[in-house]
């Protein structure tokens, strides 16, 4: 059974933790995992994600994320910032261990552009421990050639998303300077496959119906993410082939580049 803990953390934000499935005091190599939301997608929405994730032994951290003087769900160039400095003041020294072996930047939709700008940032706090950023559903990014090296980039999409069409997505991906990046397609699932509902209240319409239940989507994106974590800590080929047979010919179209 996950666990979820919400804390303002003496800040605007709130924002639910999920520590791993199996949270051991000897543990030396869980990570952390911040999703940024997309537009007017409540938190709770990535609860099925966060419970998926935490299963494979990752923090997850998921933000209410709102634009400055503005009373509306979307995050911005400073939001994972401002996230990870409000978990340095964290109590749990569990937690503040994950921070330092490694964060990876989730991004869905809106919150996909606002990992790649949350580059333009710069601090300290977020980018030495920053191993990768992965998107779902995400397309034009914030302008990332003069940053160099990128960390290793992660971009999906469902082939039924009509809010951020699958071409919109690879256009970005193929724009994007990273010398280690990956683009996959999967086939039969939309813009909101990766939340808890099939349309999230308050959201950009969807128009067209997922192949696959929302939980089985989670799943897929979750296996798919902790095997791209996996070969960014130790690359090897073919890393997509270790994963379940169904989740492997859910996937449609792959692109990847990956140089030393």
């Amino acid at each position: 059974m996950s666990v979820s803990v919400t804390s303002s953390l003496g800040s605007a934000i709130s924002l639910d933790i999920y520590p791993p499935q199996l949270l051991l005091e000897e543990d030396d190599s869980s990570l952390v995992i911040l999703i940024l939301q997309g537009v007017e997608i409540d938190k709770s929405e990535y609860s099925a994600i966060a419970t998926e994730l935490i299963r494979h032994q990752f923090w997850v951290i998921v933000p209410n994320c709102y634009p400055v003087r503005r009373d509306y769900l979307c995050p911005e160039n400073t939001s994972a910032e401002k996230v990870m400095v409000r978990l340095q003041s964290s109590s749990s020294q569990l937690l503040k261990n994950a921070l330092q072996r490694g964060v990876i930047l989730l991004g869905h939709s809106a919150g996909g552009i606002a990992a790649f700008g949350a580059l333009a940032v710069n601090s300290p706090e977020l980018f030495t421990q920053l191993m990768a950023i992965v998107t779902y559903g995400s397309g034009a990014l914030f302008n990332t050639s003069y940053i160099s090296p990128l960390p290793p980039i992660l971009m999906l999409s469902g082939n039924k998303d009509s809010v951020v069409p699958q071409q919109l997505s690879r256009s970005a991906f193929q724009r994007t300077p990273a010398s280690a990046k990956t683009f996959i397609e999967l086939t039969g699932l939309n813009h909101y496959s990766i939340n808890d509902s099939e349309q999230p209240i308050g959201a950009p319409p969807e128009d067209n119906k997922a192949d696959f239940l929302n939980q089985e989507s989670v799943r897929f994106i979750a296996c798919i993410l902790k095997s791209f974590v996996q070969n960014v800590k130790s690359p090897q080929e073919n890393w997509l082939s270790y994963l379940d047979e169904d989740i492997v010919s859910a996937i449609g179209y792959i692109e990847s580049s990956w140089k030393d």
